[in-house]
């Protein structure tokens, strides 16, 4: 393996121990599970610590979710779209919000760095809007409203306070996001 080959292997067997083990992960349990000689992960990493903090990098990157929508096959309509972008979304939503809590409880503070969300948000609207563009005869809105409302509602659909399955269903949010909540599409906008 190369070096980054080895490092993205390590980053990959340490993922689901942290879920399991939180920070408490011991660096042999690492090494068993990647099938590695304990002091290859101080080769690859030169700490626990430092491998930690690349799985939480690795974590919040923005280039697994601009690939899925990449991946989106182009004769999908803009209903089976959006529902894929949320699918998505919540799914790499669901990831972080596990690891944070495997490695942050709540009697603690948080992670010691915050990480760069306007360039994470930036990246991953991009993407999405490069994905929406093919759809902006059928949008009644631009494309970055457009975005903002498909990411605001799928991580707002992702968080653990409602029971209801309609409010979590990837294909309900995307209907709500593209029919609003009125009975009649037809129905002109109001004055304010």
């Amino acid at each position: 393996m190369t070096p980054d080959e080895r490092r993205r292997a390590l980053i990959e067997a340490t993922r689901p121990l942290l879920l399991e083990h939180g920070p408490g992960v011991s660096t042999r349990m690492i090494a068993e599970c990647a099938d590695v000689a304990e002091g290859t992960i101080f080769r690859a990493f030169g700490t626990k610590q430092a491998l930690i903090e690349a799985v939480v990098d690795d974590c919040l990157s923005p280039e697994p979710l601009i690939e899925a929508f990449s991946s989106i096959p182009a004769d999908l309509d803009l209903e089976n779209t959006v529902t894929w972008v949320i699918t998505t979304l919540q799914a790499h939503i669901r990831q972080v919000r596990s690891l944070m809590s495997a490695l942050y409880p709540q009697d603690r503070h948080g992670p010691p760095h915050k990480p760069p969300h306007r360039q994470f948000h930036g990246a991953v609207n991009q993407a999405l809007a490069t994905v929406l563009e093919r759809f902006d005869q059928q949008l009644r809105v631009g494309t970055p409203t457009a975005c903002w409302a498909i990411t605001a509602i799928s991580f707002a659909a992702s968080m653990p306070f409602s029971d209801d399955p309609d409010t979590t269903d990837p294909r309900q949010v995307a209907r709500l996001i593209l029919h609003g909540i009125a009975t009649d599409p037809t129905i002109k906008d109001a004055p304010c």
